[in-house]
């Protein structure tokens, strides 16, 4: 429940502007949104604005990342309402763009109203059906679907997921998985500066804790790794001359990397130390994990026995060689100890690249059956949030600071949460599914132009604006325009059949 406008609402779980009250800690106001201040009373702002020492809980989290199954077959309905009820094609191709878009902006620029968002979007997709098709008919076509799967397991042909190409390849649930964890990433790093609009407790947290930011370089690195030459069995041989071409193909990412630490430094743009350091960044995380990935060239066999090596390696480290207080405590004397966060957590991140390959392989074996694949998914959810929570209860919390096992584990569980429930939609789907939106198909397929392109708008609107300071509606009216800035050029170049790609 919202407070009053006017009274101070503290605490991680706050909404509204911060103000500075006689010294005391941040509090979170709506009167405090008074659009801009003063550049050294907003860096102070700043400095505190973005600290959550709690987060916002493990089920708070896991119901966010469980909205995607719903939000696609809502996307679905809407494309197949357009379809049946509207004969202006750029009115149709219109609201089928906002359909695509406007559900996760509305689910993850207010991450605290998940549940609300579930019910509104599964109560909206009950009356889109009834447009789709009579309310009598759906019984009907359910029936109809179900006898047809039992009909072919009968006849021993199993059910088979739907594929963007012909020779089955590129799986429909994975594009639509990668799309929307891409476009949900590139929402909340602008999302996050709105304080009226997001709650502090789903911004990256300081040391321990579960939040939604937490999981968006994990997440980027599992919908890499799930669609890599290793994932579909081909490798690329070892040795200086592959690792060197890998490098040299690498040159975009690098680029980029460095290009957003001059212009950081250049224009005092905040970042916290405790994200990555002093000077490292995403970039930098990425191509460390695509050498090393390369340079060892494992199959999936391997590289799950790799991952889950490394894992256990580094938690030994973190734990009982005293890495944790490093990382945590140490002063930052010199370049390692300064960006320790950022070259350490490679270490996981890593350890997820090679065990989301090895879950990559699984959703591509076909000597099992789909709907055998999708349980082993929903499976993989279950138990990796069950080791997650034990592991905890031994004393050993999330921390994406650290990038230690938890957390690991728990990015693989969300995330195979997410691939599963997308599995049941493609599998359950009565008849024929519509045409996948076009701005899912560019963005899975210039997943970093659209990375590049949705951080040069975040910092177009940051050096533009005072984000912190905007009231409620005001950033709401700015998510919706900054996404449409970035992903209508994305969409309208795959409807023409362009894929952008720096690497």
């Amino acid at each position: 429940m919202a407070a009053p406008s006017g009274s101070p609402r503290g605490g991680n779980a706050s909404l509204g502007c911060p103000s500075l009250m006689d010294g005391k800690p941040l509090v979170f106001m709506d009167e405090a949104c008074v659009w801009s201040a003063d550049s050294w009373k907003y860096k102070l702002l700043q400095e505190g604005s973005y600290t959550n020492h709690e987060g916002a809980g493990m089920v708070s989290v896991v119901a966010l990342m469980a909205t995607y199954p719903i939000i696609v077959a809502l996307q679905q309905l809407i494309v197949m309402a357009c379809k049946k009820k509207l004969a202006l094609a750029p009115l149709r191709h219109a609201i089928e763009f906002c359909g695509s878009c406007l559900p996760l902006i509305g689910t993850f620029c207010a991450p605290h109203m998940v549940w609300r968002s579930a019910a509104l979007f599964v109560c909206f997709g009950t009356c889109l059906a009834t447009l789709v098709e009579d309310p009598l008919v759906w019984p009907r076509l359910l029936s109809q679907a179900l006898a047809s799967r039992a009909a072919r397991k009968a006849e021993d042909k199993p059910v088979s997921f739907s594929s963007l190409d012909e020779r089955g390849n590129r799986l429909r649930f994975v594009a639509e998985y990668r799309a929307v964890v891409m476009m949900t990433t590139c929402i909340v790093i602008l999302a996050v500066d709105f304080p009226s609009i997001f709650p502090r407790a789903h911004a990256k947290t300081e040391e321990f804790g579960y939040s939604l930011m937490d999981l968006g370089t994990g997440s980027i690195i599992v919908s890499s790794a799930i669609c890599s030459k290793a994932a579909r069995g081909e490798r690329q041989g070892r040795g200086l001359g592959k690792v060197m071409a890998r490098a040299l193909a690498l040159w975009p990412v690098l680029l980029i990397g460095f290009v957003r630490f001059a212009l950081v430094r250049g224009t005092d743009y905040h970042v916290p130390t405790s994200e990555y350091g002093v000077h490292w960044n995403f970039f930098f995380t990425i191509a460390v994990v695509n050498l090393v990935s390369t340079a060892a060239d494992l199959g999936p066999a391997a590289s799950a026995a790799a991952g889950v090596v490394i894992l256990l390696a580094y938690q030994f480290y973190l734990s009982a060689l005293g890495g944790s207080d490093f990382i945590l405590h140490a002063p930052r004397v010199g370049l390692f100890s300064a960006n320790r966060e950022g070259v350490l957590s490679c270490a996981g991140f890593l350890g997820i690249h090679w065990l989301a390959v090895a879950l990559g392989a699984l959703i591509r074996h076909r000597a099992y059956q789909a709907a055998s694949r999708k349980l082993a998914l929903l499976a993989a959810a279950a138990g990796g949030l069950a080791v997650t929570w034990c592991l905890e209860a031994l004393g050993v919390a999330v921390s994406r600071r650290m990038c230690n096992l938890p957390y690991c584990v728990l990015t693989l569980a969300v995330n195979a949460l997410v691939l599963g429930g997308l599995a049941a939609v493609d599998l359950l789907w009565p008849g024929s599914r519509p045409k996948m939106p076009s701005v899912y198909t560019g963005v899975q397929d210039s997943m970093l132009v659209t990375f590049l392109a949705a951080n040069l708008c975040t910092g177009v609107v940051n050096l533009q604006i005072q984000p912190l300071l905007v009231p409620c509606y005001a950033a709401m009216v700015i998510m919706i325009c900054y996404l449409t800035v970035w992903a209508l050029p994305i969409c309208l170049l795959s409807s023409w059949g362009i894929a952008p790609k720096l690497w």
